[in-house]
């Protein structure tokens, strides 16, 4: 689907039975969701890129008799590269599946993987209302990190580069993804967020979090607790 810009990353932590884990100590957040947002005070300055790969498997042409007589189907293996200049530490310690060390506030790696969902919101290029690319069920990973020095004329800044890796997810019918646009029949955005986020509190009948002004820049009103620097959103 052809789209324009990055508008926000939504992501969450996931229970192994794909429900979201709505905590702000042991989740993402007390709504169960994080926006990946341009505020400072979130400790968060915005995504830059969200590559998706492999949306399609590779078909086999299948011969017989000298002829391409079938074709195979093979399921999608979607990976997201993600480029942000900054996602809040502890939010992405926490989607990495990382915990801390009590005694000396150091995160460390676990050895069951933790899992993750995610939504890409994009817009269409000619109506510019939002695109939707959901990610159900997956594992964030972080895979290098290059630390360089600054120049005497140069300061030279990382990025935060994680790759999600999908998986199948039951709601989308064993499916590794689902993509929809707010003009599409049936479209709501609750029952998206519902379905890719299972128990979620941002988008609901009464709050969207998603017009949620403090996104954009400027100082929370509300820290989540438990997360220091992390919006309750």
């Amino acid at each position: 689907m052809a789209n324009i810009g990055l508008k926000m990353l939504y992501v969450a932590v996931k229970n192994e039975d794909g429900t979201t884990v709505v905590d702000a100590t042991n989740g993402v957040s007390e709504t169960g969701v994080y926006a990946i947002d341009t505020n400072k005070s979130h400790m968060n300055l915005g995504a830059k890129t969200a590559n998706i790969s492999n949306l399609s498997g590779t078909p086999t042409k299948i011969t017989g008799n000298n002829e391409v007589v079938d074709v195979t189907n093979p399921p999608a293996s979607p990976t997201v590269a993600i480029t942000a200049n900054l996602i809040n530490p502890e939010v992405k310690q926490k989607l990495l599946g990382r915990t801390q060390l009590s005694d000396s506030g150091l995160y460390v790696d676990q050895d069951k993987p933790t899992y993750a969902g995610l939504i890409i919101e994009t817009q269409s290029p000619i109506t510019y209302e939002s695109v939707y690319y959901c990610f159900g069920m997956g594992v964030f990973t972080e895979s290098t990190q290059n630390v360089q020095t600054n120049t005497d004329t140069a300061e030279t800044r990382e990025d935060d580069t994680l790759t999600f890796t999908s998986l199948g997810y039951d709601k989308f019918d064993g499916k590794n993804y689902a993509v929809t646009r707010e003009g599409a029949t049936n479209f709501s955005k609750q029952k998206v967020f519902d379905t890719v986020f299972p128990g979620q509190k941002f988008v609901t009948a009464s709050t969207d979090g998603t017009t949620d002004a403090s996104l954009h820049g400027g100082t929370s009103s509300t820290v989540a607790s438990g997360s220091t620097g992390a919006s309750s959103h």
